[in-house]
């Protein structure tokens, strides 16, 4: 069996075309699978996903926070809850198209992170991206390769694939909550010596994007951080 885990914060407007396209492709796929919703917002997120959970119990779940978690916890309280073997990270917002999966699942035979990159050659791009996004994603995986030498182009891609057991010894250590946790979840990866693998993916460029200002600001205060106490 294998986990899917979606952090949600007010995506009432995107969550339930999101989980009709997973739900469709997966009873195509006909792998055992469960979705997990983890949830902070305060819209009609909630509601929304409690009717997928009452029609599809034995595979959609709701994980409810009352106070905003950010993305890094929401996720690490996610894969707590997870059973299967294989854990994937997915955005509210299906950018990753369900059918990736499988490339996923199939790479992670041979690896323990897999990273979804938009960055690599053969990745495909649906959509026209601003150009300041393309430029702040670029200056941002830039910044993350000169101080943390990852090698990973496309660090910030919400589409992962990790393996259950390399990861759960590693959550309680998880010290990022916001968007820079996917740049932690790398670094203790890399340190705990598992097996990284960025590969190239179809990914759909959504106009509401959840990233603001402010959010940016965090991530360069939490990257930082990470440096300070990671090196």
């Amino acid at each position: 069996m294998f986990s899917i885990v979606i952090p949600t914060h007010n995506e009432e407007k995107r969550i339930h075309d999101t989980l009709e396209k997973l739900l469709k492709f997966l009873h195509r796929f006909r792998k055992p699978y469960e979705i997990i919703i983890v949830d902070d917002g305060h819209d009609r997120t909630l509601d929304i996903v409690s009717e997928f959970v009452h029609v599809k119990r034995n595979h959609v779940q709701l994980l409810r926070f009352n106070h905003r978690q950010g993305k890094g916890k929401a996720l690490v309280e996610g894969m707590k809850k997870a059973k299967g073997d294989a854990i994937i990270t997915y955005d509210a917002d299906g950018a990753a198209p369900p059918k990736e999966i499988p490339k996923l699942l199939k790479e992670l035979k041979r690896s323990d992170v897999v990273i979804g990159s938009r960055a690599l050659e053969h990745a495909v791009i649906v959509g026209t991206v601003p150009n300041r996004r393309r430029i702040a994603s670029k200056s941002f995986n830039t910044l993350i390769d000169f101080l943390f030498q990852l090698g990973v182009k496309d660090t910030q891609c919400g589409f992962k694939g990790i393996k259950r057991n390399k990861i759960l010894p590693l959550l309680n250590q998880f010290k990022q909550h916001g968007f820079e946790w996917d740049v932690e979840l790398l670094l203790r990866a890399k340190k705990a010596g598992l097996r990284i693998k960025e590969i190239p993916i179809e990914w759909h460029h959504k106009k509401e994007g959840k990233v603001v200002y402010r959010d940016v600001m965090r991530m360069l205060k939490g990257v930082v951080k990470l440096k300070r106490e990671m090196g």
